[in-house]
């Protein structure tokens, strides 16, 4: 049985610091527990908005949001999944990056946002360069699949996750409030179509005026099933996943056996014409 954390936090945007504290309150009741790994929202510690992001990026080497993720690992003794900071390349390059934290405090991997989120009065391609690796991890018992917020809506990334041994997908997100619909939809399908178990950490709360962050943090198993999930309000979700059921799925109905995925790339679109 696998067992973890997810945070869902209200960042304050422009004060770190206040954030920090405010996570640090959220985490302080589940001290001297243990699990597995320990999952946060997209950019929990500066918050959405695309104007802020090169004042609020940090460079890896001296990063205050690094430096509490490093924290958390060591004090729970535990794998953290760092949702996502502004991460600062050179003047002219910023990424924005999900950290993964060792029991250690070590960084293991980086993984950048593939997929940039530019509509709706949102322009994080004019502030980010997108990234081009898929980050697979091996905790040594499973492999998950790193993403975040907008490539949900890619089913592309999961499938070659999946292909590569992936049971576990891991979504960071600060997701609008407007879309709870396809927020359960995607989340449910990507579990079901990869028979894979889905943790997805959002943030809540005010971003400004009157955009809100939507919350609903959410664990599925590999049938697609929500099994765990918050509110809107800011907390923390304990959860475990069955990884032997999950292999149990798997062997009874082994649909991953059943894809094609090599064969697309020769395959032929033939369009025909119903009238002249």
């Amino acid at each position: 049985m696998i067992k973890g954390l997810i945070v869902q936090n209200n960042a304050i945007i422009g004060n770190k610091r206040a954030t920090f504290n405010n996570v640090e309150k959220l985490l302080s009741h589940y001290c001297g527990k243990k699990y597995d790994f320990i999952t946060f929202p997209e950019v929990w510690s500066t918050g959405w908005c695309c104007s802020h992001f090169k004042e609020s990026a940090e460079t890896v080497e001296y990063s205050e949001t690094i430096e509490f993720l490093r924290n958390v690992a060591v004090d729970f003794e535990s794998v953290v999944f760092g949702g996502s900071f502004i991460r600062k390349i050179s003047e002219d390059e910023y990424r924005n990056t999900s950290p993964v934290i060792n029991r250690n405090g070590k960084i293991s991997a980086l993984y950048d946002k593939i997929h940039l989120f530019s509509h709706k009065g949102s322009e994080e391609n004019k502030y980010i360069t997108p990234g081009d690796t898929l980050i697979l991890i091996d905790t040594g018992r499973f492999k998950t699949g790193l993403s975040i917020c907008y490539d949900i809506r890619f089913p592309e990334i999961y499938r070659e996750y999946s292909r590569h041994g992936a049971e576990i997908f891991i979504n960071s997100a600060a997701w609008n409030r407007n879309k709870l619909e396809h927020w359960l939809i995607m989340h449910r399908a990507r579990a079901i179509e990869n028979q894979c178990c889905m943790v997805v950490a959002d943030q809540c709360g005010k971003i400004k005026d009157d955009e809100y962050n939507l919350g609903h943090s959410l664990v599925t198993d590999a049938w697609g099933n929500i099994e765990y999930t918050t509110g809107e309000e800011e907390g923390c979700l304990e959860f475990a996943i069955d990884l032997k059921k999950l292999r149990t799925l798997r062997k009874d109905f082994p649909l991953l056996d059943d894809r094609r995925d090599n064969d697309f790339s020769g395959f032929k679109i033939k369009e025909i014409k119903l009238y002249e």
